[in-house]
């Protein structure tokens, strides 16, 4: 018995000191929302009924002075419950039945259609180059294609940047073949 009213006077404990925590941040009570108004624990004298244990003085006479109290035999349950809370099964929330909002897996599909075109596109516009008959034909694709599809007002700031970051970009054999041969003084 001693153990269950420990228990019950630690999670009062607890619960005053996140109410007083909640209170000198502003915020209103755990209890406020149940009751309407803001509520403070009973040891607190404004909300309590500390105030109410004195006799009125008219009781006077009613007081017996030889009154006994008699002993009663406190009930003792045999099969006493124990509270163990490292024996819960589920020490972690689950998620299995959380679904998704609609809008959030919308806007998932959404960007992720726009990352597959983009994609796309980027093939698209290479099997073209890698298409065309000559090194002249090529460069003037790309050019061709730099001026009037990827122009700022047709095209996001985002596309533009994807060009300019990696459309024209070299192989890395190219790269360092490039680099040998502007390193290399032929003077």
């Amino acid at each position: 018995m001693e153990e269950v009213q420990e228990r019950k006077t630690m999670i009062l404990e607890k619960r005053k000191l996140m109410g007083d925590k909640r209170m000198s941040m502003g915020m209103k009570s755990f209890y406020a929302s149940f009751i309407g108004s803001i509520f403070r624990m009973s040891d607190e004298p404004r909300n309590s009924f500390s105030t109410m244990v004195k006799r009125h003085k008219a009781d006077s006479q009613y007081v017996d002075a030889d009154f006994r109290d008699e002993y009663m035999e406190e009930y003792e349950p045999i099969y006493q419950t124990v509270f163990d809370d490292n024996r819960d099964p589920v020490l972690e929330p689950t998620f299995a039945k959380h679904r998704i909002p609609l809008q959030i897996r919308c806007l998932e599909r959404y960007h992720n259609s726009k990352l597959g075109y983009a994609k796309q596109f980027k093939r698209e516009i290479q099997l073209l180059i890698d298409n065309q008959p000559t090194a002249e034909d090529a460069w003037q694709f790309v050019r061709t294609m730099a001026y009037t599809t990827l122009w700022p007002p047709l095209h996001t700031r985002k596309e533009l940047k994807i060009f300019e970051k990696d459309f024209c970009k070299l192989t890395p054999t190219e790269q360092n073949r490039y680099n040998k041969i502007m390193s290399t003084n032929f003077t």
